[in-house]
Formats: C-alpha cells, structure tokens, sequence
C-alpha cells in the first residue's frame, strides 16, 4: 500500500518531467522569443517565467522540425546568458544562474572526507553560457566557471569573449590583459574594452591584470564559446604612478612604431601653464613632436606642418586645437579618457592625414554612480558631472570650462593689453547607452569658443562645434563592428568697427560631413583583421567680407563656396606567424572628388601661371565632378622579438592628404584657412619609413627605445612672392607646388612606475622644402632644398615625477630645442632714389635656442577609501628660470640703420595654484 501511495506521488513529477521532450513540429526559427512562448503556452499545458528584459533580442533558433523543446532551447539559449530549467509544467529562465535540481553522485554513501570534496566541487562549478565576475560582490570568484556541457561538446576549441571594465565607474578599461597561464599565451582589451581568446576544450587558470587594479583569477571549463565579463576594482595599496602605458611588456611585443600613449592622470601631474592641464602641450613632450614657438598654435610631428595632423575626438575632426593663440588646448582634462599618438605605422583605418594622428578618446560617464568633479586656476574654473541614468546601462557626462582671464591682459602692463579682452568657453557632452549584451549606443557633443579684443579696435572669435553618433554591435564572440556618423564645423570671424565708415565683418566657414563602419574579425588571439569604409564631404566657405552695419562704406565680397567628397576604404590584417616574428599588413584605397558648381581656369602653357596668362574657363554646375584624385596606400608593419625583453621593428606607410592649410605665417593663427584640392592643386602624398629597437630593462620597469625614420612628401605647398591669401579668388596662381623630405632619430628612456618615474628624450630631425618650378617665380632658393620654418634639428625633454609620499609629488619637466629658421635681410642698396632691402636665402639664419624648465607640486586629499569628497591641490612655476625665450625677429628702419629686435611672449616665472575637487 505504501509503494502505492509513493508510485501516485510521484507520477506527477514523472510526467512533467517529459514536458522537455514535448516535439515542436511547426517552424519558429527567427521568432521572437516573447512571441513563441506565447504561441506555446496556448498550446501545451506549461508556463514560462523570466523577465522580458533577459530576452527582449533573443530570437528562436531552430535546427530542425520536428525538434524536442530541450533541444529548441539549447540551441537558442546557446550563445546568450540564459539558462534554462523544468520544474513541473514550469519552465524557469534564469540570468545567469543555472539551477540544479539532483544531489552529486554517491553523495549519502560518501565518507565525510569524500562529502566534503563532492560538495565544493558541487558549489563551485557553475555551468554558463554567460558570466560577470565583480570583485565586489565575491559571489561568482569562488569558483569554477563551465561554459557548455562537456556531454554534448562538440569540437576541439572555443571563444571565450567579453568586456573589461572599471567597477568604480563602468568605463572600458583599454589594454586590460589576460594571461591563460597553462598555455602562456594571452591578450588584451581594444579600444572598446572587448577581448576574445580562442582555446583548446578544457580547464584553465585565467588571470586579468591591469596596473592599478586588483588582480582577478579565474578558474573557466570551456567545452563551448561563453562570455565572461569583468569588472576590476583599484589596488587599495597601488601609489597612483605616472606610467606611460598600462600595458607592461607592449612597447616590445606589440606591432606599434612611433606610437604613444598616455592616459589623463599622467599629464595631471605634470606642471602646467597658468595651472591649466594641456593635452597638446604634454604631446609636444614626446619625441619627434615640437612646436615652432612658445604660444603658438598646432604642433609639428617628424617634419612635418601643422595641417598634416589630424587631431580627433571620439573620431571628430577638430580644426582648431587651440585657445588663446595656442597658450591651451580646446581640449578639458576631465571629460578626457586617454589619447594615442600614431607617428608612423598608422593603421589604415586612418587616412587624411600624412604626418600624424592624433586619436582623443572621450570619457564615458559613470554608470554606477553620480559624480561632481571641478577645478579652480588662476585664469579658468571647470566643472563636471556624471553619472548614471540607468544603472549599469545608460550614462551621461556633461563638461564645462570657462575663462576669466582678464585681469591676466590687465597685469601684463601695456596700456594695448589694459583695454584689450580674451575670453574661451568649451563645452563637451556624451551619453552611452549600453542597449544588452551585444548593442551599444552613445552620443557625442563638443562645442570651444574663443573670442578676444586686442585694443579697442579689431575683435576675432573662432569656434569648433562636433558631434558624432556611434553605434556598436557584437554579431559573435569573433566578430563585432561600428558605425559612425560625425558632424564638424569650423568658423572665425574678424570685426572691426573704430572707423564707422571702414567697419566691416569678415567670415570663413568650414562644413565636415562623414559617415564610417568598421568590423572587426578576431579569428584567434593571435589573428586580428579590421576592414570597413569612409566618406567625408566637405563644404568651405572661403570668405566673405560684408559690412559692419548701415553706416560702413565697405563694398561687400563674397567668394564661392568649394565642395569636395573624399572616400577611403580599407583592410587590415594583423597576424602573429610564431612568437617571433608578426606582421601588419594593411591597405587603404584613398579618393577625392572635387566638384561643382565652380569655374576652372586653363592657361597658356609653357609660361608662368597667372591671372594674363589665363586663356579659358568652364563653368561646372552643382553636383559634377570637377577632378579626381586617388591611389593605394599600404600600410605595413612588421615586429621581430629577439626574446621576451628586446625586439626590431619596422614600419612604412602611404598616405595622400587632400586638405591643405594656407598660412604665410610662421605660427599659426586663427585667419589661417584651409583649401581643399581641386583641378589645380594636386594632393600631398607622403610616404614614410621607421626602424626602431625597442628593450625593456629591470623586470619591464624601464623602456629604451631607438627609432629612425625617413618621410618623403610630394606637392607640398608654398607661395609666390608677395602673395595674399585672405579673400584671394585667385588662390592658384599665387601658389606653388614642390616636394620635401624629413628625417631623424629619436631616443627613448622612460621609467613606468616606482617612486620616480617619467622619461627622457632626445631627437634629430631635419625637415627640408624643394621648389623648383619651370619659371623664375615659381623657384625659392634657386631650386635647392632649404629648411621649413619648423625645422629644429635638436630636441630634448625631460619628465621627472618623485612620490615624495603617497600624497605629495614633485614633478619637473624640462625642454630644450634649436631655435626655428628665419631670414634676415643682409644688405641695403639705393635703386632709383629708394632704398631697398636684400634678404638672405629663405630661412637661411635660426632664433635663439628655446629652453624651458618648470616645476610643480601636487598635494592629494586624504588616503581614506570612504570619504564624501576627493580633493587636490597643485602649486607650479612656469618658466622657473625667468628666460626670455624668443617668440620671433623682427627689424625696423630707424636712423642708424636697420635694427633687429627679439620678441618675448613670457620672459619671468609665473606662479599658479590650482584646487581640483571630486564628490
């Protein structure tokens, strides 16, 4: 009677037991989720449970008809982070968790000995498709991690993938590594803090690292592809050290020459002009990368002109880096993530550009909590504020700095500087949404103002304005692409109204339209190939002179708009062949379209270019092409590892650069303006080649490096004597088209962690220019190579940080370079009745050295972990020395003669103190 009883029990349980075996003979394949579980449960005697966020991307997957719904579900289940479970005519989802519902095997025959094994193996082994390790919570770190059922694996490997991130703030962590130490093989996080590794089926010891963070072991059993994302906590006994990477042995075994990278705590503690953080002035600390003077706009990367950089943030192109003539970036420290450096070797996902990238990644805002963080200097407070929207899904930052400068003007003690005014705001603002596992989403907004009055005559303002809409998707644990939509805009404006009847406005306009995809294909740890696509359309405004208002007798003029669309499409493949030798290898097919509506000129052949010498025009109409312009560039990297702490390394790559910045000035200023090229004016194309050495010294704490490289640069341009290029409607005759070359060494030494820690640097570089056009005024020089106005052969920076405690550091920074070329007149001669000037050979004579040391020291708040705020304080001198470093030479007739004068723009040490808070 009591077997009786027990058999009508159970027969229930018996029964439900089978509802997995249920056969689903119609096809559901591709059906939302959502949308089969209601067609089932209007048919079969079950009920699903979950939450309709687990599922709302999961689609059916199904393999056959008929199929059983246990196997229905597995396949559908199989790349996700659910799992499943019958309970009865119940049939729960979980995130996550897998429920188990028998006891282990021999579990009531078991010695205590024997139980005590059988049930931590019980505990600790986790079967997922999906996992998050968070050190905070200690829930999924004690144990083992199974990926898949080793019953029914198939196959000999498998793809484990996720993402890397900060558990402070749910940012991406970048080079985040990952060591497999059975195999001694690895990786590490891209840009996007995603990783993917390839492994043989079967158990393993998986460590991540990354410097400042808590080390994370791992124990996985992967018998199918799985999903495994990590948040990392700060090292509570990590000293906050300046380092250049985060990634230890990379400047020996990645693929990158000419490449750096800093993050923004590095260049927080280095002293800063007027207590205000530069991303461009700590850039121009780096090897192979100078300036033409103190102040000045832009920068020069390995011999090349400022226009030759392409300066991004989060892929927008910015125009202008610059406030203030170039005494700060347009760039705020604290909405800023990192930023890489590519002075060769540049991948062919960038083009544009033949000199230099410069890749600004912007910050993505806190996604577990809100935070206010803000500044206060001598000439600027800053403010942010981020946080969540959703938790852990939908982020916002929002940044702001403004000027109050001045009472700065007021101090320098010329009554021109008294009555004049400068004033910058910048703002900057991204949100990101993380939409599930697999789609992200984010915006992007910038927006820098200047606006200054020398005097009280003439007022200049100039503003960037970009925005960019990206969007992410992982198709598998191999495979994931982008794609972007950016806006940029650039514009000055020059007013002026003292005279009333000479007031007038002048305008200059510049429109950037691009959209971009990327895929990225990681076949295995080792193998990485990144293809996609880019197409830009420009829209220039050259000029447009109006008057200021009604009482004005300026005669208005306006010069037609120049369009252009370039496009570029590109692969690359970056392969590891043994644990030697790997390889880089990529191509970029680059197009421009010049086109209408414009008129282009013919001329007379075998004479001078100019306005008489024009013998024919056609006017083309809006939308037709005008001229063409395009060619392969290769990019090609290859790197040699000698053993773990030394490799060789080489490097060449081709690019064409169809936009050009027209100055006659040596230093940048504002009214410079950019030209694209057209049926007259050719594109640049420069072509570079780098060697370099590259060792690691004291267990990876110290990096040397020795690179050389020579550039070559075709239809570079120049200028006809006396030539006008503001409101010039004939540019092209007035411009004049040579080649150039670029070479040099640069030496590296840096320190990465410890107490002290920096680098320094040494480079020799020379930079020359060729014109040598068919006519008399189409040659410089007679034809002969002569020095470009930003050829300084010697450069060295040091940057020294000393931990004087875990609180205090004292950092130095120091530079020195030749000064830049200039010509100087040489002789005075009487010619009919006047007299005249002779000039020497272009850029024949060099200014004074540039010498500069400044000092700063750095006071962090109290150590303790929980406080309510976060607080700094930063004290510096700028320009220690006092020295009178010579912005430019200029002459004037007096007298006794001609006589030359030296220009100052900071000849004493100036004193700043900065307070940065965080709460």
């Amino acid at each position: 009677m009591k077997q009786l009883l027990l058999i009508l029990c159970l027969f229930p349980l018996f029964a439900y037991a089978q509802i997995g075996e249920i056969q689903i003979e119609a096809d559901f394949n591709s059906m939302p989720f959502t949308e089969f579980v209601s067609k089932l449960e209007q048919k079969e005697n079950l009920r699903f449970f979950f939450m309709e966020a687990w599922v709302d991307t999961i689609v059916v997957k199904q393999q056959s008809i008929p199929i059983t719904l246990k196997q229905l579900l597995y396949d559908t289940f199989n790349d996700t982070y659910l799992n499943y479970f019958f309970d009865g005519p119940n049939i729960l989802i979980t995130n996550n968790y897998p429920i188990h519902a028998t006891l282990p095997e021999n579990f009531f025959l078991a010695t205590k000995e024997e139980l005590q094994d059988i049930t931590n193996t019980t505990e600790v082994e986790k079967e997922v498709r999906y996992a998050f390790v968070d050190p905070g919570t200690k829930k999924q770190t004690q144990g083992v991690l199974r990926f898949g059922d080793p019953k029914r694996s198939k196959g000999g490997q498998f793809t484990l993938s996720g993402v890397i991130r900060d558990a402070n703030n749910g940012e991406a962590i970048i080079g985040g590594q990952l060591f497999v130490q059975s195999l001694n093989t690895g990786t590490v996080s891209d840009i996007n803090g995603n990783y993917s590794i390839t492994l043989p089926k079967g158990s393993y010891e998986l460590l991540f690292k990354y410097l400042g963070k808590k080390d994370i072991n791992q124990s996985v059993l992967l018998y199918d592809n799985g999903v495994l994302n990590i948040d990392m906590e700060d090292s509570p006994y990590s000293l906050k050290e300046i380092v250049i990477t985060a990634e230890s042995e990379s400047n020996v075994h990645n693929l990158k020459t000419g490449s750096l990278k800093l993050n923004m705590e590095e260049i927080k503690h280095l002293p800063a002009f007027m207590g205000e953080v530069d991303i461009i002035k700590s850039v121009t600390l780096l090897p192979g990368v100078q300036t033409v003077a103190e102040g000045s706009s832009g920068f020069n990367v390995r011999g090349g002109s400022a226009d030759q950089n392409l300066v991004l943030l989060d892929e927008m192109p910015i125009f202008n880096s610059s406030h203030l003539f170039g005494f700060f970036s347009v760039f705020n420290p604290e909405t800023v993530k990192d930023f890489e450096l590519y002075k060769s070797g540049i991948p062919a996902r960038f083009g544009g550009r033949i000199s230099s990238i410069l890749d600004i990644s912007a910050k993505q805002g806190n996604l577990k909590k809100h935070v206010i963080s803000g500044g206060i200097s001598p000439i600027t407070g800053k403010l942010t504020v981020e946080g969540p929207i959703i938790k852990d899904k939908l982020s916002y930052i929002v940044g702001g700095r403004a000027t109050y400068s001045d009472w700065v003007l007021r101090e320098l003690g010329r009554t021109q500087f008294k009555n004049s005014s400068a004033n910058f705001h910048d703002i900057s603002a991204k949100v990101s949404y993380d939409i599930n596992r697999t789609n992200s989403l984010s915006i992007t907004y910038y927006q820098s103002l200047d606006n200054f009055q020398l005097g009280s005559d003439t007022t200049y303002s100039y503003e960037n304005r970009s925005a960019r809409l990206f969007y992410k998707r992982l198709f598998n644990p191999k495979l994931y692409g982008n794609i972007s939509a950016i806006y940029s805009n650039y514009k000055y404006g020059i007013s002026s109204n003292e005279d009333p009847a000479l007031g007038f406005n002048l305008d200059y306009d510049i429109d950037y339209q691009s959209v971009k995809t990327s895929l990225f294909y990681l076949p295995n740890a080792k193998h990485t190939i990144n293809s996609g696509f880019e197409a830009i359309k420009y829209k220039i405004a050259p000029g447009s002179f109006t008057p200021y208002d009604e009482k004005s007798d300026i005669m208005p003029v306006k010069l037609p708009d120049e369009h252009g669309i370039e496009a570029g499409v590109f692969l690359n493949d970056d392969f590891e062949i043994n644990n030697k030798l790997s390889v880089s290898a990529g191509l970029r097919y680059a197009m421009f379209f010049a086109m209408g509506p414009t008129k282009v000129y013919e001329y007379q052949p075998n004479v001078s270019r100019t306005v008489e010498s024009r013998v024919d025009s056609t006017m083309y109409p809006s939308g037709r092409i005008i001229k063409t312009y395009g060619g392969p560039e290769l990019r090609i990297s290859t790197r040699y590892r000698f053993g773990e702490n030394s490799s060789l390394k080489f490097s060449y790559n081709r690019i064409h650069q169809f936009l050009h910045m027209l100055t006659n000035s040596t230093v940048i200023s504002p009214t410079d303006i950019w030209k694209m090229s057209d049926a007259n004016i050719k594109p640049l194309i420069g072509d570079q080649v780098t060697a370099g050495y590259y060792h690691n010294l004291f267990t990876n704490l110290v990096e040397a490096s020795v690179e050389v490289y020579y550039k070559r640069m075709k239809n570079t341009l120049d200028y006809k004597a006396g030539a006008e290029l503001l409101l010039n409607p004939d540019l092209e005759v007035d411009i004049i088209s040579g080649v150039g070359k670029a070479y040099g060494i640069e030496l590296l030494l840096k320190k990465k962690s410890g107490m002290l820690n920096g680098w320094i640097s040494y480079t020799y570089s020379r930079s020359l220019l060729k014109v040598d056009g068919e006519f008399s005024d189409e040659k410089i020089n007679n034809g002969e190579y002569y020095p470009a106005d930003y050829d300084k052969p010697h450069d060295i920076n040091l940057v020294a940080d000393y931990r004087l405690s875990r609180r205090l550091s004292l950092a130095n920074t120091f530079k020195y370079s030749s000064g830049r070329p200039i010509t100087y007149p040489v002789a005075k001669y009487n010619y009919q009745g006047k007299q005249l000037i002779h000039y020497s050979n272009r850029n024949e004579y060099r200014i004074p050295y540039y010498m500069r040391w400044d000092v700063a020291i750095n006071l962090d708040g109290n150590l303790r972990k929980d406080k309510i705020a976060h607080s700094s304080w930063s004290l510096g001198v700028y320009n220690v020395l006092g020295r009178s470093n010579t912005y430019s030479v200029f002459f004037k007739t007096t007298s006794r003669g001609v006589r030359g004068y030296k220009m100052s723009i900071i000849n004493r040490p100036i004193f700043n103190i900065t307070y940065n808070f965080k709460f």
